[in-house]
């Protein structure tokens, strides 16, 4: 009998204005994969091995989903698919860790495109997993869910990942930004002289700093949070390793009992911190768990040993790169800096050892006008231009590196 280790429990979806969610909740995180075919049109989900706790899932009216089947295909792989009324392309997709009563939920938004976009689109792949070389082979058995009138829908002979197209242009992928709005849900970080919230100020920039990124056209964006949720700071590296992020950012907005403070700062991980003002800054971002009622020895696997070679490897050198690079951008495009802006310490957030980690300290709401300015729209869009500026001339770089 084959065993499993993870469970698909529900299956459900959202409409909005501008795309369609489908919502996979499951008892655990995984590697996944995401991707569409057509003839028939469909979206197709694989994922390790599973048990389908699901049924027979509904299909509410617009949401272009026409049935769903899944089974087991072979070298440890499972698949879901989504066959769909119209073609469609995938915005998105990814993982949010369980938090307080949700499980952990496998999130793809999507929306309806035409023929020639979707051609343009289907070649992408989203996620990361690859077959299990070392499990034997199952045969290729699909549940038999009904399709329509009733009649099993077997497996497709298409429905097989990373088929291989003779002259088929090679596909660019372009990097991924994992952009982290610091504090959410029930700890609200630093309270400004508006009543404003610092989870609420970094969670408009950071969807302020999406936007600026997408319209480029150069990177694919995910947030670590999209609305006020409380995440645990190592569940967010977690979030940034398991997509296989390119850079990391984190957003915040300090406060500090010297009310006439002011200026943009950006921070690298260290063993040693660059000033005391610094190290006391980590020490209190650093037990944001504690507000969120984890305790501080709860510690990532990932994550323990990075305060070691870590800091000697290229990865911390192109942190100090991308830190120097948007603090120039910060002060060519006009936004107030502190003195020395880019500091390090040991910030529990940047702790990603493959990903160039920086934390923005936007500024700080304890000062009666910097509160003000960053709530205002128009500043959140010139901060979120600087950065952008900044990690343009870090991937120019980058590039250039290559081509030398």
């Amino acid at each position: 009998m084959q065993a499993y280790a993870l469970e698909v429990t529900s299956l459900r979806y959202g409409k909005h204005p501008d795309k369609v969610r489908l919502v996979l909740d499951m008892d655990q995180l995984s590697d996944f994969k995401v991707f569409t075919l057509s003839s028939p049109y469909r979206i197709v989900i694989d994922l390790p091995h599973f048990t389908w706790g699901v049924g027979s899932p509904e299909k509410p009216v617009g949401v272009f989903v026409s049935d769903v089947r899944q089974g087991a295909l072979e070298n440890g792989i499972s698949r879901i698919v989504i066959d769909l009324n119209r073609p469609a392309a995938i915005q998105s997709a990814f993982f949010l860790p369980k938090n307080q009563d949700r499980p952990n939920r496998l999130v793809i938004d999507y929306k309806p495109v035409d023929a020639v976009t979707f051609e343009a689109k289907k070649s992408i792949i989203h996620g990361t997993l690859k077959a299990n070389k070392d499990h034997a082979k199952t045969k290729t058995v699909f549940s038999n869910l009904k399709g329509r009138n009733g009649v099993p829908l077997p497996p497709s002979n298409s429905n097989r990942p990373n088929k291989k197209y003779k002259n088929s242009p090679t596909k660019i992928i372009k990097p991924l930004i994992i952009i982290d709005p610091g504090h959410g849900g029930n700890d609200p970080g630093a309270l400004g002289h508006n009543k404003a919230y610092e989870k609420h100020v970094t969670l408009a920039i950071a969807k302020e700093l999406r936007k600026q990124l997408l319209s480029t056209g150069r990177y694919r964006v995910l947030l670590t949070r999209e609305t006020d949720i409380f995440i645990k700071l190592k569940d967010r590296v977690k979030f940034a390793r398991n997509h296989k992020g390119d850079l990391f950012v984190s957003l915040h907005a300090d406060s500090i009992k010297r009310k006439n403070v002011r200026g943009t700062s950006i921070y690298t991980i260290s063993k040693k911190a660059s000033d005391s003002q610094t190290a006391a800054l980590a020490k209190k971002e650093n037990q944001a768990d504690l507000i969120g009622g984890v305790g501080l020895n709860v510690e990532d696997e990932q994550v323990a040993f990075i305060l070691g070679d870590f800091l000697m490897n290229e990865t911390m050198n192109q942190s100090k790169f991308l830190a120097n690079t948007v603090v120039k951008k910060l002060k060519i495009n006009g936004i107030r800096t502190l003195e020395n802006p880019h500091r390090y310490a040991g910030f529990a957030v940047l702790k990603a050892p493959d990903i160039p980690s920086i934390l923005i300290e936007t500024g700080f709401m304890s000062n009666r006008k910097e509160a003000k300015l960053l709530k205002q729209k128009s500043h959140q869009q010139n901060i979120s231009r600087a950065i952008r500026y900044g990690i343009d001339s870090y991937f120019k770089h980058a590039l250039l590196n290559e081509s030398n």
